[in-house]
């Protein structure tokens, strides 16, 4: 493993072959792709998202701008291929929370000449639409807990951070917030595609804003229905892997 600013390389590509590059749900470590990485062939590199966790192990506070965030990710990224000379084949894979930070790490990665082959996204709205619930960010954790329980159902992940730890609630938080307070500003489209994995028992997101996601890529959208809910990482990894394959070598 190989490890730089607030990104994870748990294995690289074999020559030619694409890398995932993975962004957890909020409040989320590298552990939610545990289940997942095992599932995926062995040829493909893995990367994942490592933001700080408050945790006195990592490098900071959580941060609660998504673009902070992704501005962290993106130098992550270019400095893990700093020293190649072989420009990889990276797919951005966002799920809820970090669908959205793999978007907007995409376009910090086309302005840093690192460009994505494309952006494969589940269980959050466009971008350009403004939030519609609520924000959690600032409930009292008794409050917050069943919020999120009603809203998404449990996590499954094998990090399920238990709710009493509280590094785990400020990292939760932060994301939450992120999320919450997050609004589009860029001009123009991503000038990649964008694969959208409709959840089909996550409630939480409806089909329209889904397919909003056309109108932030130049490319036309492809949707896939999965049916699993809001964790599909840890509730079918084998099906994602599928999918996240398919949709990769797919013309």
């Amino acid at each position: 493993m190989k490890r730089a600013r607030w990104m994870l390389r748990i294995r690289p590509a074999r020559p030619e072959e694409p890398t995932f590059v993975f962004f957890p749900h909020a409040g989320a470590t590298p552990l939610s792709i545990g289940r997942l990485l095992t599932a995926l062939p062995p040829q493909v590199g893995a990367i994942v998202a490592d933001l700080p966790r408050g945790s006195g192990l990592d490098d900071g506070t959580p941060p609660d701008q998504a673009e902070l965030a992704a501005e962290g990710l993106t130098q992550g990224l270019a400095s893990l291929y700093e020293q190649e000379t072989t420009a990889p084949r990276l797919v951005l894979v966002g799920n809820s929370y970090g669908a959205l930070l793999a978007y907007e790490t995409a376009w910090r990665l086309l302005e840093a000449a690192l460009s994505p082959e494309r952006l494969i996204v589940s269980g959050f709205r466009s971008p350009v639409l403004p939030p519609a619930d609520p924000p959690l960010y600032r409930l009292p954790l008794p409050q917050l807990r069943a919020e999120l329980s009603a809203r998404y159902g449990g996590a499954q992940d094998a990090d399920a951070a238990e709710w009493d730890d509280m590094p785990g609630i400020e990292a939760l938080r932060a994301d939450l917030k992120a999320c919450d307070t997050y609004r589009h500003a860029r001009h123009g489209r991503l000038p990649l595609p964008i694969d959208v994995l409709r959840l089909t028992r996550d409630t939480s997101t409806s089909l329209e804003d889904l397919r909003a996601w056309q109108s932030v890529t130049c490319v036309p959208l492809r949707m896939a229905d999965c049916a699993m809910g809001h964790f599909p990482w840890a509730e079918s990894p084998e099906l994602i892997a599928r999918t996240l394959i398919h949709l990769t070598y797919a013309p």
